[in-house]
């Protein structure tokens, strides 16, 4: 239920910063390079770690997502999930809470 939430937050981000056309479903990171980018721009640094030697039965799953500095300043965000779309979701909507306003 939590990661449905998250990935409707998602959309919402992504017309916040004008992203009209955001799909409802997708997979991958091509759908949200866009917003990656913009966090890039604005000083974040991104780090997605995909672990072969972690299993989906290991308690973090096989996915760290970290996104750190820029206008986190000191701040960072961390999420281990199993599901890459579900780690994207998070430190996005993350992101967008902290830096850009975003509220829910």
């Amino acid at each position: 239920m939590e990661s449905n939430l998250t990935r409707e937050q998602l959309r919402l981000v992504a017309n916040q910063i004008g992203i009209d056309d955001f799909p409802s479903q997708w997979a991958g990171i091509d759908t949200v390079l866009p917003i990656l980018e913009k966090m890039k721009g604005e000083g974040a640094v991104i780090v997605i770690k995909l672990d072969g030697q972690r299993t989906p039965s290991d308690d973090n799953g096989s996915y760290t997502l970290i996104v750190s500095g820029g206008l986190l300043e000191e701040e960072f965000l961390r999420v281990d999930t199993d599901g890459l779309e579900d780690g994207l979701s998070n430190v996005i909507v993350g992101y967008a809470k902290r830096c850009w306003n975003f509220a829910t």
